[in-house]
């Protein structure tokens, strides 16, 4: 199991294009757009409503605890 982990962090590192490593990484379209408004417009996640909030806090959780495995 830890070899496949691996093998997604080369794969990860190898990623020929930012579209290439965003679906690699588990980020979809959606989240990537958010992550991207996020920072451009970071009083914007306080305009968004609390139940989607936690979503994508949920999948963001999900994504940088697939990079420690």
């Amino acid at each position: 199991m830890a070899k496949q982990g691996k093998d997604m962090n080369e794969e990860r590192k190898n990623a020929r294009s930012k579209a290439v490593f965003l679906k690699l990484a588990g980020i979809g379209p959606e989240l990537a757009e958010f992550v991207t408004e996020l920072f451009v417009k970071p009083e914007s996640f306080y305009s968004i409503p609390i139940e989607r909030r936690s979503e994508l806090e949920n999948q963001m959780d999900a994504i940088l605890s697939s990079f420690g495995q």
